[in-house]
């Protein structure tokens, strides 16, 4: 066995300086995905319908930077809510709220699911492309 060991992540998508990277964890049958934001940029705009347990809240932890939360409960609608959002945080969003986020800083955050979990249980609104 191993005393130590140290495993790369796996870099999904990198555009305009964003980052997005995934890692499976030993403790859990789920993965995880890092993110990497740069200041000004706006992700998300979407919803869970919360068929996998790991959106069901979705939990994103926040590791450095400054955010805006945008949400709403009509997935067609208008942002109605905002929360500015300092490092370190824990956010939880419940299944059917629109969300999105705006990085005030440059950014890194942790998801507690896989890729795979967030594909099969995101929508987005009709005007939007996935």
């Amino acid at each position: 066995m191993k005393q130590v060991e140290v495993l790369d992540l796996n870099l999904l998508s990198e555009k305009e300086g964003n980052c997005t990277y995934d890692f499976e964890s030993i403790h859990s049958q789920k993965g995880r995905i890092l993110a990497f934001r740069k200041k000004g940029s706006i992700s998300g705009n979407h919803w869970h319908e919360g068929k996998s347990t790991t959106k069901n809240p979705e939990e994103m932890l926040i590791i450095s930077g400054r955010l805006k939360l945008e949400w709403t409960d009509e997935p067609e609608g208008i942002y109605q809510h905002s929360k500015l959002i300092e490092a370190p945080a824990l956010i939880r969003i419940n299944p059917g709220i629109k969300h999105r986020v705006e990085a005030l800083e440059d950014l890194c955050f942790l998801e507690f699911n896989s890729l795979a979990e967030h594909a099969a249980d995101t929508l987005y609104p009709n005007h939007q492309e996935k």
